[in-house]
């Protein structure tokens, strides 16, 4: 019946700062956007970052957390680090394999785990 992930609508007060963190320092393909919303392609998954509407978009940081797989942690760490990002949480190495987290403009957790 479903064929794929059509997308996964996440709430944000500033689309240019949503922009300047996903597409800018990320380094994410912009799939689409318009005044209200921007879609990005984050590693096979689309994210759409939609302003609050009063109607499904209610609240930042009330959205899901965000998982992205990276070849290399400590280079993906030193890379973003470069860029501004600098991981709140981590590294660490325990059960779920070597990890950390940043923040996205809005404070949402983006968790980077290294590809093991």
């Amino acid at each position: 019946m479903f064929e794929e992930c059509a997308f996964i609508a996440v709430t944000t007060t500033d689309l240019a700062q949503a922009k300047q963190f996903w597409v800018t320092l990320l380094g994410f393909a912009i799939v689409r956007e318009d005044e209200n919303y921007l879609m990005v392609d984050a590693g096979g998954v689309r994210l759409c970052f939609d302003l609050p509407n009063g109607g499904d978009h209610q609240r930042p940081g009330s959205d899901p957390v965000i998982g992205l797989k990276v070849k290399d942690l400590e280079a993906a760490l030193e890379t973003l680090s470069n860029r501004g990002i600098v991981a709140v949480g981590g590294p660490f190495d325990d059960h779920h394999g070597r990890w950390a987290k940043v923040l996205d403009p809005d404070g949402r957790a983006v968790i980077l785990t290294e590809r093991g």
